[in-house]
């Protein structure tokens, strides 16, 4: 495998997401200590939100496209790592 090769832009890219990431897990917090929403609900207004903006920016079918590109992913066990379940048989340890 050939390594990637590191330039400003991916730096500055790998810097913007990683705030990004960082101002949404503050903004998860805030929604569920301080109003008392539940996490399935908080999860449910940021796919939402998120949905509905890429809608209007690229349509609603290549969205969906993209979305189905997703659910492959986590399908094949994406986040395994983090979930703990098995890649094969897809549940928890």
């Amino acid at each position: 495998m050939k390594p990637k090769t590191v330039t400003s832009e991916s730096e500055l890219e790998e810097r913007q997401k990683a705030f990004c990431d960082e101002v949404l897990f503050r903004a998860a917090k805030i929604m569920t200590e301080d109003s008392g929403a539940p996490m399935p609900l908080v999860l449910d207004r940021i796919l939402t939100f998120a949905a509905a903006h890429v809608c209007k920016i690229e349509g609603s079918p290549n969205t969906a496209k993209a979305f189905r590109v997703i659910a492959g992913k986590i399908e094949a066990g994406i986040f395994h790592s983090i979930t703990g379940e098995s890649e094969n048989m897809g549940v928890r340890h």
